[in-house]
């Protein structure tokens, strides 16, 4: 491909292993509602896999989605996953050095997550990446304009603008790479035109993954500096 003008980043299962901390919180969030439902872990699984957010997942999960109070189960899933999530998330290997890589290169990177955008940066801050990647470039769950990927609504209506106001205009989706380890992912790469990096190491089902036939497929982060033109 020709020179990559832009890198989106999935975050959970890409950059970081945060696996633990989602299905611990869940968990938690339950126990604080439904202390005696019990909860499959392989549901749960299957819902991080598939990249859904917290309104969907809860529904799924819920043994009376009608009677769900969406609004209080997501508020408080937030506040103990920011005290009890966060401190379970790591970073994926080489996750530090291809971030610090392409910054010092000058090519623009963006996160695009279901994750409210708090959590994102303070898992950045933990892990000595804060600053790397501006807020107004991480797109998560309730940004303004943002919608659940594959939509390719992030992208255009969130990602474009914000690029303007770090005077680039206007970016070729040929030259955009999309890195992420879902279906959703891989989808919202060809929906904005770009070119998808599965990461087969993530959470996404490898069959579905497969059969989408991403544009490239790493097996670690550190694979995915190959891609980029030099």
């Amino acid at each position: 491909m020709a020179q990559t003008e832009l890198v989106v980043f999935d975050f959970d299962g890409t950059l970081f292993d945060t696996h633990q901390s989602i299905s611990h919180c869940i968990k938690l969030t339950f126990d604080a509602f439904l202390p005696e439902q019990a909860l499959p872990e392989s549901a749960v699984h299957h819902l991080i896999s598939s990249g859904k957010g917290l309104e969907e997942s809860f529904r799924e999960l819920h043994p009376d989605p009608t009677s769900l109070d969406e609004s209080a189960w997501v508020s408080k899933y937030r506040s103990l996953y920011a005290e009890h999530g966060q401190p379970l998330i790591t970073a994926f290997a080489c996750a530090s050095d291809l971030l610090e890589k392409l910054h010092k290169r000058g090519t623009p990177v963006a996160i695009v997550s279901n994750k409210g955008v708090a959590a994102v940066v303070t898992a950045l801050d933990r892990n000595g990446l804060g600053g790397v990647i501006p807020d107004d470039l991480i797109v998560g769950d309730k940004t303004p304009g943002a919608t659940r990927k594959p939509d390719p609504s992030s992208y255009t209506k969130v990602l474009t603008p914000a690029l303007k106001r770090y005077g680039i205009d206007s970016v070729d989706a040929k030259n955009v790479l999309v890195v992420g380890d879902t279906v959703a992912d891989i989808q919202f790469a060809a929906n904005i035109g770009a070119k998808s990096v599965w990461c087969r190491y993530g959470y996404g089902d490898k069959s579905a993954c497969e059969k989408l036939r991403p544009d490239f497929s790493v097996d670690s982060l550190k694979d995915v500096i190959a891609i980029l033109k030099e």
